[in-house]
């Protein structure tokens, strides 16, 4: 009979509020309970991680891999994701006021009951991302174009 071994951790990481993790591969992390307000995770990989409920406000995640990522409720207000890959990710009912999405990457990402007012969307890719009931009123740089390829409802508040 073979004895099973635990299985090895490895050091997670420290994050405090204003923490530079820039360009770190977080995969695997358990960051449930940090404090990312402010941190700079710019070019961070962060796909496919579970995030709900985290503070990230003002945070700098400019460029950072966030595929597949799960980020329900997650307060991303005031924070950079300019040129970030959200594809597949779930943003559902995440606060994103003030946010920078310019150039990001939200193809079949759902954005659903989102708060974006204030959000500058130019350029952000959002083929077949879902809008519906998704607080749009005071968005930015949102083009016509943008929204035909997204999927609205009538609960989502357009400019």
């Amino acid at each position: 009979m073979q004895r099973v071994q635990p299985r090895q951790e490895r050091e997670g990481v420290c994050a405090v509020a204003g923490s530079d993790l820039s360009g770190q591969d977080l995969r695997g992390e358990n960051l449930r309970g940090k404090v990312l307000r402010e941190a700079d995770l710019s070019g961070c990989n962060l796909s496919g991680q579970s995030l709900n409920d985290l503070d990230l406000s003002g945070a700098d995640l400019s460029g950072a891999d966030l595929s597949a990522a799960v980020l329900t409720r997650v307060d991303l207000s005031n924070a950079n994701l300019s040129g970030a890959d959200l594809s597949e990710a779930d943003l559902g009912g995440a606060d994103l006021t003030g946010a920078d999405l310019t150039g990001a990457n939200l193809r079949d990402a759902s954005l659903a009951r989102a708060d974006l007012r204030d959000a500058n969307l130019a350029e952000a890719d959002l083929a077949m991302t879902d809008l519906g009931g998704a607080d749009l009123s005071a968005a930015e740089g949102l083009t016509d174009d943008q929204l035909a390829e997204a999927s609205v409802d009538s609960n989502t508040l357009l400019p």
